[in-house]
Protein backbone atom coordinates (compact mmCIF):
# COMPACT_ATOMS: atom_id res chain seq x y z
CA UNK A 1 0.00 0.00 0.00
CA UNK A 2 1.37 3.43 -0.75
CA UNK A 3 2.44 5.19 2.08
CA UNK A 4 4.58 8.28 1.67
CA UNK A 5 3.44 10.98 -0.69
CA UNK A 6 5.34 9.83 -3.34
CA UNK A 7 4.13 6.53 -3.47
CA UNK A 8 0.62 7.91 -3.30
CA UNK A 9 1.34 10.29 -6.47
CA UNK A 10 3.40 7.55 -8.27
CA UNK A 11 0.64 5.18 -7.49
CA UNK A 12 -1.74 8.07 -8.94
CA UNK A 13 -0.25 8.60 -12.18
CA UNK A 14 -0.06 4.74 -12.73
CA UNK A 15 -3.87 4.50 -12.04
CA UNK A 16 -4.44 7.64 -15.03
CA UNK A 17 -1.68 5.99 -17.20
CA UNK A 18 -3.81 2.63 -17.19
CA UNK A 19 -7.23 4.48 -17.37
CA UNK A 20 -5.36 5.77 -20.65
CA UNK A 21 -5.38 2.63 -22.10
CA UNK A 22 -8.43 1.31 -21.44
CA UNK A 23 -9.66 4.50 -23.05
CA UNK A 24 -7.49 3.19 -25.90
CA UNK A 25 -8.48 -0.43 -25.88
CA UNK A 26 -12.17 -0.14 -24.71
CA UNK A 27 -13.42 2.82 -26.95
CA UNK A 28 -16.62 1.98 -27.01
CA UNK A 29 -16.91 1.27 -23.42
CA UNK A 30 -14.60 4.63 -21.63
CA UNK A 31 -14.29 7.93 -23.09
CA UNK A 32 -13.05 11.13 -22.14
CA UNK A 33 -15.29 13.08 -23.46
CA UNK A 34 -17.69 14.43 -20.93
CA UNK A 35 -20.96 14.50 -23.21
CA UNK A 36 -20.40 11.24 -24.57
CA UNK A 37 -19.58 9.40 -21.15
CA UNK A 38 -22.28 6.36 -19.91
CA UNK A 39 -22.81 4.29 -16.45
CA UNK A 40 -20.78 1.36 -16.68
CA UNK A 41 -22.44 -1.95 -16.47
CA UNK A 42 -22.35 -3.79 -12.71
CA UNK A 43 -19.78 -6.03 -12.59
CA UNK A 44 -17.50 -4.87 -15.89
CA UNK A 45 -14.95 -4.75 -12.99
CA UNK A 46 -14.68 -8.90 -13.91
CA UNK A 47 -14.93 -8.17 -17.81
CA UNK A 48 -12.25 -5.56 -17.78
CA UNK A 49 -10.11 -8.15 -15.92
CA UNK A 50 -10.93 -10.74 -18.26
CA UNK A 51 -10.28 -8.61 -21.36
CA UNK A 52 -7.56 -7.17 -19.85
CA UNK A 53 -5.67 -11.06 -19.48
CA UNK A 54 -6.40 -11.29 -23.56
CA UNK A 55 -4.21 -8.15 -24.24
CA UNK A 56 -0.40 -8.81 -24.71
CA UNK A 57 0.64 -5.67 -23.29
CA UNK A 58 -1.73 -5.38 -20.61
CA UNK A 59 -1.87 -9.09 -19.07
CA UNK A 60 0.44 -8.59 -16.21
CA UNK A 61 -1.77 -5.74 -14.86
CA UNK A 62 -2.54 -6.05 -11.58
CA UNK A 63 -6.09 -6.38 -9.59
CA UNK A 64 -5.60 -3.48 -7.81
CA UNK A 65 -5.16 -1.26 -10.34
CA UNK A 66 -7.86 -2.00 -12.60
CA UNK A 67 -9.78 -1.61 -9.67
CA UNK A 68 -8.44 2.33 -9.18
CA UNK A 69 -8.62 2.58 -12.98
CA UNK A 70 -12.53 1.76 -12.69
CA UNK A 71 -12.83 4.26 -9.29
CA UNK A 72 -11.41 6.82 -10.77
CA UNK A 73 -13.31 6.52 -13.51
CA UNK A 74 -16.85 6.24 -12.15
CA UNK A 75 -15.84 9.01 -9.40
CA UNK A 76 -15.30 11.72 -12.41
CA UNK A 77 -18.52 14.54 -12.17
CA UNK A 78 -18.89 13.32 -15.99
CA UNK A 79 -19.51 10.00 -14.67
CA UNK A 80 -21.96 11.19 -11.61
CA UNK A 81 -24.04 13.25 -13.81
CA UNK A 82 -24.53 10.16 -16.85
CA UNK A 83 -25.78 8.38 -13.98
CA UNK A 84 -28.32 11.51 -12.88
CA UNK A 85 -29.44 11.49 -16.27
CA UNK A 86 -30.31 7.81 -16.16
CA UNK A 87 -28.21 7.02 -19.45
CA UNK A 88 -28.54 2.98 -19.77
CA UNK A 89 -25.49 1.26 -18.77
CA UNK A 90 -22.69 -0.21 -20.76
CA UNK A 91 -20.66 -3.44 -21.39
CA UNK A 92 -17.18 -3.06 -22.03
CA UNK A 93 -18.05 -3.96 -26.16
CA UNK A 94 -20.57 -0.55 -25.98
CA UNK A 95 -23.74 -2.71 -25.81
CA UNK A 96 -26.51 -1.87 -23.43
CA UNK A 97 -26.40 -3.12 -20.25
CA UNK A 98 -29.37 -1.93 -18.31
CA UNK A 99 -31.10 0.88 -16.71
CA UNK A 100 -30.29 2.86 -13.93
CA UNK A 101 -31.66 2.61 -10.56
CA UNK A 102 -33.46 5.01 -8.26
CA UNK A 103 -30.53 4.01 -5.70
CA UNK A 104 -27.27 4.56 -8.31
CA UNK A 105 -29.35 8.29 -8.72
CA UNK A 106 -30.00 9.20 -5.73
CA UNK A 107 -26.01 8.24 -4.93
CA UNK A 108 -24.82 9.63 -7.64
CA UNK A 109 -26.78 13.22 -6.51
CA UNK A 110 -25.29 12.95 -3.00
CA UNK A 111 -21.71 12.43 -4.45
CA UNK A 112 -22.04 15.37 -6.75
CA UNK A 113 -23.46 17.71 -4.46
CA UNK A 114 -20.16 16.43 -2.47
CA UNK A 115 -17.52 17.41 -5.34
CA UNK A 116 -19.49 21.01 -5.82
CA UNK A 117 -19.48 21.75 -1.76
CA UNK A 118 -15.68 20.61 -1.91
CA UNK A 119 -14.82 22.59 -4.93
CA UNK A 120 -16.34 25.78 -3.10
CA UNK A 121 -14.03 25.60 -0.49
CA UNK A 122 -11.43 24.51 -2.28
CA UNK A 123 -11.93 28.24 -4.42
CA UNK A 124 -12.84 29.90 -1.19
CA UNK A 125 -9.40 29.27 0.27
CA UNK A 126 -7.93 29.83 -2.84
CA UNK A 127 -8.94 33.43 -3.45
CA UNK A 128 -6.26 35.68 -2.51
CA UNK A 129 -6.56 38.54 0.09
CA UNK A 130 -8.00 41.44 -2.19
CA UNK A 131 -5.06 44.49 -2.58
CA UNK A 132 -6.03 47.67 -0.52
CA UNK A 133 -7.80 49.84 -3.03
CA UNK A 134 -5.59 52.44 -4.62
CA UNK A 135 -6.87 56.19 -3.47
CA UNK A 136 -8.25 57.91 -6.43
CA UNK A 137 -6.46 61.05 -7.91
CA UNK A 138 -9.06 63.31 -5.74
CA UNK A 139 -8.03 61.17 -2.67
CA UNK A 140 -4.14 61.45 -2.99
CA UNK A 141 -4.34 64.85 -3.82
CA UNK A 142 -6.50 65.91 -0.59
CA UNK A 143 -3.81 63.84 1.11
CA UNK A 144 -0.95 65.80 0.27
CA UNK A 145 -2.47 68.81 0.39
CA UNK A 146 -3.71 67.61 4.31
CA UNK A 147 0.55 66.79 5.01
CA UNK A 148 1.44 69.56 3.22
CA UNK A 149 -0.83 71.72 5.80
CA UNK A 150 0.99 69.99 8.67
CA UNK A 151 4.19 70.47 7.46
CA UNK A 152 3.68 73.91 7.11
CA UNK A 153 1.18 75.11 10.01
CA UNK A 154 3.64 73.91 12.75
Amino acid sequence: MATTQNQKRQRAERTRAFLDQLIEHFPDCFTKDRENMRPLAIGIQQQVREAVGNHDDLKDTPAWLVRQALALYTRAPAYLDATIARKPRINLDGTQAGEITDEAVTYATERREEHKQRRAERRKQAKKPQKPRRPSAEERKQQKMEELARKFNT
